[in-house]
């Protein structure tokens, strides 16, 4: 039988341990960059169609949720 080398074992887990580190900040990034979208539908949406327009309620919350919904964040019930 011959005998494994020990240096081999040592290279494959430093791989996977950068690829899990390199899946992990991609991961964190798309976070962020999302919750970042979410937060725009509530800055860039509803509180201008609030603030300009008043008695049009219902319509606002319909195009905050549309746009939550075109970004893939949670809707709040």
């Amino acid at each position: 039988m011959k005998a494994v080398s020990t240096k081999g074992g040592s290279r494959t887990a430093r791989l996977a341990a950068l690829a899990a580190g390199v899946f992990g900040f991609a991961a964190s990034v798309t976070a962020f960059a999302a919750i970042d979208r979410c937060e725009e539908c509530r800055t860039n949406v509803l509180e201008p169609c609030q603030l300009y327009t008043p008695d049009a309620r219902p319509s606002c919350f319909m195009q905050y949720r549309a746009c939550l919904t075109a970004y893939g964040c949670q809707l709040d019930p």
